[in-house]
């Protein structure tokens, strides 16, 4: 299997997102949970954190599955490069299942009846590139009535969530119906004149929702659709069931938190430190003397630098040494200051 994932042409691409808080009209091509959360089952493969036996240096992405077609019944996801064996198995109309970690990526993502096995008809297939460090929710869409199905990507945006704040995406999977408008019972507007894989982004105060969902004439099609939104985390909400009425609309709510890593530090150097973190100037340990390890800080994924300095001089004192580079999602780092105020970094692993 490694040896297959070796010959994975990786393109390492600057990531073209939808704008984060704002309405679009086109869906973006984002601890995890990696058993299934309903009655979808995981192969054995996908029943451990980490299947691929990936190691904390390796590009990385993150993808979990969901099925929004009303008319077609459980479906096996398999991904070509990953062999013979489905990733997520009897995937039902209204589910959705946990993350999965891949070196990332261009894969060919196949769908095919539940139990069908590899030599079963292909319903739809969907080939993306993952890029390093981003999650996404590939999902099974469409109708077999009008011959819309596909398989579709939605980038789940998990990085830079402010404090006590609740990220929401919603998307609109309802297929072969008009636009729909969602709001809460205290108007709050979680998307207008959503069409067909339409996407709505917006940040809100964590706590509970109740949101109805009308057409453009008033008329409601789903009501007192009660949702919670925690803080620090991406909620994501498809809303799917068919226009018709044979499958009642409602919303799959599945929660992504925040992108966060832990970061650990051993004082190598000549002399006590103190240690900030940019941006922001945060003191993460306030002392750490001559030899000694630190507990684990987690701090939010991405480009930091770590500042050391005499122990209670803080920004405004004298820099001692620096480390600059980019901590991964989901990741532990260990970084080592020297005598000289240099500092080396471990390889990262995959945090527990």
């Amino acid at each position: 299997m490694r040896q297959a994932m070796s010959l994975l042409a990786i393109a390492l691409l600057c990531l073209a997102m939808t704008p984060v808080f704002a309405q679009t009209t086109t869906a973006t091509p984002d601890a995890p949970v990696m058993m299934p959360e309903s009655t979808a089952e995981m192969t054995p493969e996908m029943g451990i954190l980490n299947p691929l036996a990936l190691v904390g240096a390796e590009s990385v992405a993150f993808i979990r599955f969901a099925h929004t077609v009303a008319d077609v019944a459980p479906i096996d996801f398999y991904v070509q490069e990953m062999g013979d064996t489905p990733v997520v198995e009897n995937l039902a109309f209204g589910e959705e299942a946990g993350f999965l970690y891949v070196p990332s990526g261009s894969y060919n993502i196949i769908a095919r009846a539940a139990g069908s096995g590899i030599e079963g008809e292909i319903i739809t297939t969907m080939n993306h590139n993952f890029q390093q460090n981003t999650s996404w929710l590939v999902v099974f869409v469409g109708l077999t009535s009008t011959l819309s199905l596909q398989i579709e990507p939605i980038n789940l945006l998990r990085d830079d969530i402010d404090d006590d704040v609740s990220r929401v995406r919603l998307v609109n999977f309802v297929s072969g119906g008009p636009a729909l408008t969602i709001t809460s019972a205290t108007e709050d507007n979680f998307g207008q004149g959503l069409g067909w894989i339409s996407v709505f982004d917006a940040d809100f105060t964590p706590g509970p929702y109740t949101l109805t969902v009308t057409t453009p004439d008033g008329a409601a099609l789903l009501t007192d659709a009660v949702v919670e939104l925690e803080s620090d985390a991406l909620t994501t909400l498809l809303l799917v069931g068919s226009a018709d009425g044979t499958q009642a609309l409602r919303f799959i709510t599945f929660k992504s938190p925040e992108y966060v890593s832990r970061v650990q530090f051993v004082n190598n150097s000549s002399d006590a430190i103190q240690i900030f973190v940019r941006p922001g100037d945060q003191e993460i340990v306030a002392s750490l003397g001559v030899g000694e390890t630190s507990d684990w800080v987690t701090i939010s994924s991405g480009a930091v630098t770590f500042v050391t300095y005499v122990p209670g001089t803080g920004p405004t004192g004298q820099e001692l040494g620096a480390w600059i580079g980019e901590v991964h999602p989901l990741r532990d780092l260990t970084i080592t200051f020297m005598p000289d105020n240099s500092a080396d970094e471990s390889d990262a692993v995959f945090s527990p």
